[in-house]
């Protein structure tokens, strides 16, 4: 390794001691990439070391010169502006919903109106929940979104809870439901054609194929990836709008992952709430138009027993431009997709830079700049829920998880407001604003675990499994040196196999 790195002895343990920011730094970002001079390299060895508490000796004294692993002043690029920030909004706010789901909100809600209004409420309460993360995101510019504002409010434990949840329940879940809603949709027009059935085998095949393709883009491209990302949200919008179109056609004849990326926008206090508020005004009109052209072309009774709405509007409106539909559903996954390894990936990177995963995913690429270790993790985790046939019963837990994350992340809001009312905030959201979302939060969480109280209490158990993986993980300093060495031995192997090195802060 040569250049600006600079090697750095750490106490060889599963991950590094727990590690609090203060205020004021968490606020700062780290300004560039730029090599460092000889004084700048010994100060920033200086903080590496602090922050590892590479200061301790291990039982046996100092560690041999050769366990030694890399560092620099290189950070995560700063790629982002307000166009990439709004299509990854519009890419993760109800992703491929609205092409789904309409059915199971109409068979609940019992009529056409009532619907609407469901759909119209649930997109303003997510906005005004967006706004609350736009507040906090913008006054902590820091990768890790929730779990970096929880931690700093909280404390370690707390915030650690966030992020296993986040990992374990969301992370891979998702980037398996989502490369499977692609696969599934690219190969139904085989299917429509043929006339024989896709064997799930295939559409797994496919699915992994489209998830392990987005990772490498996200590894290696990343100064791409925004551009694609910003193409695969519009091609949600143009799906939607010629479901639009058609539906006015017929009444003619009788909406969590953004504010992870903060350490890679450019302004994150003019285009994170600006960003918000482009999105959800789009989303919210788009969705509601699209639900308005649903009930103009079929009957509320052909909604419901359809799994596929979408489908079924364009096979009944012009049957010749279902495959481009289905296109466009599976393109709109595959946006959702890429948005969430930019952020997801990220709580991982943001963990072990604080001590609470082990040092290798913290470090980034030093050509690339992006996070390999951590995104090959939820790759991992995402190709584990794929082929297990876990992602419906892990599905389900997704919603509880975010419903908590949104209630800490809102406390944590009310928290700052209240002990730090003169600390800066470049966007400062109506105090009504987290009030309701927190009374609406804790009404949800109620009303789930009453409804199904085994299988939310599976996923409450799932989630503070992460109590005593804290105490293994990070509480427990003395671990036996055998294990030390090994884990410190296959990091440096990993870092000279990669190429990766620690950020600088």
């Amino acid at each position: 390794m040569t250049g600006s790195k600079k090697t750095v002895t750490r106490e060889t343990s599963f991950v590094n001691k727990a590690y609090i920011p203060d205020l004021d730094e968490t606020n700062s970002i780290s300004s560039s990439s730029s090599r460092s001079s000889s004084s700048n390299e010994q100060s920033n060895h200086a903080n590496v070391q602090e922050r590892n508490n590479v200061s301790k000796l291990s039982p046996d004294g100092p560690e041999s010169p050769e366990k030694k692993v890399e560092s620099s002043g290189t950070n995560l690029k700063k790629s982002m502006n307000l166009l990439h920030c709004t299509a990854i909004m519009i890419a993760v706010t109800g992703h491929s919903s609205i092409f789904i789901s309409p059915n199971a909100i109409l068979k609940t809600t019992g009529s056409v109106g009532a619907s609407l209004i469901v759909w119209l409420v649930g997109g303003l309460i997510n906005w005004m929940l967006a706004l609350c993360f736009a507040e906090l995101g913008t006054m902590l510019p820091k990768a890790g979104g929730p779990y970096a504002y929880v931690m700093r409010t909280f404390g370690p434990l707390p915030g650690f809870i966030i992020l296993w949840g986040y990992v374990v329940l969301v992370a891979g879940p998702f980037w398996a439901f989502l490369a499977y809603t692609a696969g599934l949709y690219i190969l139904k027009p085989i299917e429509a054609v043929t006339g024989c059935t896709i064997p799930d085998s295939a559409v797994k095949i496919l699915s992994g194929w489209i998830m392990i393709s987005m990772v490498v883009l996200n590894c290696v491209y990343m100064k791409y990836v925004t551009k694609i990302q910003t193409f695969l949200s519009s091609t949600k919008l143009l799906a939607l709008l010629i479901l639009i179109a058609g539906g006015i056609a017929m009444l003619v004849k009788g909406e969590q992952v953004m504010t992870s990326l903060m350490e890679e926008v450019k302004n994150p206090g003019r285009d994170l709430p600006l960003s918000c508020n482009i999105a959800f005004i789009t989303v919210i009109l788009k969705y509601i138009m699209t639900n308005v052209a649903y009930f103009a072309i079929l009957s509320p009774q052909e909604i419901i027993n359809s799994n596929a709405v979408a489908l079924l509007t364009i096979q009944t409106l012009y049957q010749p431009i279902t495959p481009l539909i289905c296109c466009f559903v599976a393109l709109t996954s595959i946006g959702a997709l890429n948005a969430s390894i930019m952020g997801h990936s990220r709580l991982l990177f943001a963990g072990s830079r604080v001590g609470h995963m082990p040092l290798i995913l913290g470090m980034i690429h030093t050509k690339y700049l992006t996070p390999w270790p951590a995104i090959f993790v939820l790759l991992a985790w995402g190709l584990a829920m794929l082929y297990s046939g876990g992602v419906t019963d892990m599905m389900e837990f997704i919603s509880l998880f975010s419903t908590i994350m949104g209630i800490v992340c809102v406390l944590s809001l009310l928290y700052l407001r209240w002990k730090k009312p003169n600390e800066h905030r470049p966007y400062k959201t109506f105090i009504l604003i987290p009030v309701i979302q927190l009374v609406v939060n804790m009404a949800v969480l109620v009303l789930a675990i009453y409804q199904k109280p085994d299988k939310m209490g599976i996923g409450l158990a799932i989630l503070f499994a992460g109590i005593p993986i804290y105490w293994l993980g990070v509480l427990w300093e003395n671990k036996p040196k055998p294990f030390t060495s090994l884990v410190n031995d296959l990091t440096i192997l990993a870092q000279k196999v990669l190429n990766i090195q620690t950020t600088a802060s």
